[in-house]
């Protein structure tokens, strides 16, 4: 169950995640950025981070600009991610700096609609991660930018396992992209599913050197690869490359950059002559390409992967689908055979906590005890600390709270909280039925005066 106080929804039936800091909805910017009290703004966890930890955005909306000034060292970047079994939605610009290297941003609904109405996600900085996100920003302008003359240079960026989509103005204005790779080197383009944006899917221009674009489904945009420019060295291969709106799946524009391919691809365009949807007369190498309709599950529904057995799979093998479908599956809520219910999220020293614990499954009501334990949580074990009775179909307590904090925790023990605050961890066991889950209940001290 979720207990809802002051800071933020409390999540007590998870496990503890792998998150240094967290971020909540319902939070507050000037908490300590713990489960328990969490920050609000995905801005205030991104500056809080140290290289190698972990930022997670608990169940939600977030909105606001997000603007990464530091990050990670190599081996340890910094991670905003959603908190495990849970996915968050940002709504704004994410921007990696040029002084914000080594920073993945995984597993997220990023929703890059802005008031500058400025690329989103824009990266200037070096190995920058994005993985398992949804980007899109619902036709307003480009998405993903990597690199520019002004703003910094981006290396090595991987762009892997996204759904990026719906992106760029309607009507097409030949400048909005899914990816638009202006000035980097070394991009990694692996895995995703990149349709309906309103120009280029991938958008090589005007230097783009060594980027690789690979095992992605790119489907149903303006035009699919553009090779433009001093971009050199640049390899798409192993793509399936479909149903271009505008112009063409492989394209090129005003080419001087060398070493450029496009190799084994599946390419398919109804809508040009041999289906293929190739720019004739293209500059760039093209090798064991294959032209075949790909038989996607559903187009309609956005599920690109391969009905078994047809032609292109020979050529590529989209994985299990990206974005949210690839994101950490949501835990199983388990069913306990009792819940346990705190009347307040929080309490006073000196107050009273109503408790309140039903059987939910009980075998047979006539094996019902008469009273059930209650238990705090202290240190690594429970503690038993008094009885709930019965009362009609539910067991129910009054617990008082010692009046000093002395004779609070004598009586009750504490978890580790942050400071200024306490905390009991409560369950209840029922003889012959089982254990409720556990409620946290903050403690706060009265305020001076």
């Amino acid at each position: 169950m979720e207990v809802t106080g002051s800071q933020g929804a409390v999540d007590v039936t998870q496990s503890k995640p792998a998150c240094d800091k967290v971020a909540s909805p319902l939070g507050s910017n000037i908490n300590s950025g713990t489960v328990l009290r969490p920050y609000a703004t995905v801005d205030r966890l991104a500056d809080a981070l140290q290289p190698g930890q972990t930022g997670c955005l608990r169940e939600g909306v977030f909105q606001g600009d997000v603007k990464f000034l530091r990050g990670g060292v190599q081996g340890a970047p910094i991670t905003l991610t959603s908190y495990p079994g849970e996915r968050a939605t940002l709504i704004g610009r994410i921007h990696v700096s040029d002084e914000a290297n080594n920073v993945v941003v995984q597993q997220l609904d990023l929703d890059g609609r802005n008031a500058a109405n400025l690329p989103s996600p824009t990266v200037n900085g070096d190995n920058a991660v994005f993985r398992d996100n949804d980007v899109t920003n619902h036709h307003t302008t480009i998405c993903f930018l990597l690199g520019s003359t002004e703003y910094g240079r981006a290396r090595n960026t991987v762009i892997e396992r996204n759904r990026i989509h719906n992106c760029g103005q309607l009507p097409p204005t030949n400048h909005h992209h899914g990816i638009y790779v202006e000035e980097a080197d070394g991009a990694r383009i692996v895995d995703n599913w990149i349709y309906d944006n309103a120009d280029r899917g991938v958008q090589l221009f005007p230097d783009a050197q060594k980027t690789y674009v690979a095992g992605n489904v790119i489907d149903g945009n303006g035009q699919g690869v553009v090779f433009s420019r001093e971009s050199s060295n640049n390899v798409v291969e192993n793509n399936l490359i479909s149903n271009p709106v505008v112009r063409y799946n492989i394209e090129d524009f005003e080419l001087t950059g060398r070493g450029n391919v496009a190799r084994r691809n599946c390419v398919w365009s109804a809508r040009h002559p041999g289906f293929a949807g190739i720019q004739p007369d293209i500059a760039v190498p093209l090798l064991a390409n294959v032209v075949v309709q790909p038989a996607y599950v559903s187009r309609t529904a956005k599920d690109f992967r391969l009905a078994p057995g047809t032609a292109c799979a020979n050529v590529i093998a989209p994985p299990v689908p990206p974005g949210p479908a690839a994101a950490q599956p949501r835990r199983k809520r388990v069913r306990r055979p009792v819940v346990l219910r705190s009347g307040a999220a929080g309490v006073w020293p000196g107050g009273k906590l109503r408790l309140r614990a039903i059987v939910t499954s009980p075998k047979s009501p006539a094996r019902v005890p008469v009273s059930a334990i209650l238990k705090v949580r202290r240190g690594q074990s429970w503690r038993r600390v008094g009885r709930m009775r019965l009362r009609g179909n539910d067991y129910r307590a009054i617990v008082r709270l010692g009046s000093t904090e002395r004779e609070q925790f004598r009586r009750f023990g504490r978890t580790r909280v942050p400071r200024g605050f306490r905390a009991l961890k409560l369950r209840v066991l029922v003889p012959r039925v089982g254990v409720s889950n556990f409620v946290l209940v903050q403690i706060a001290r009265r305020p001076a005066g």
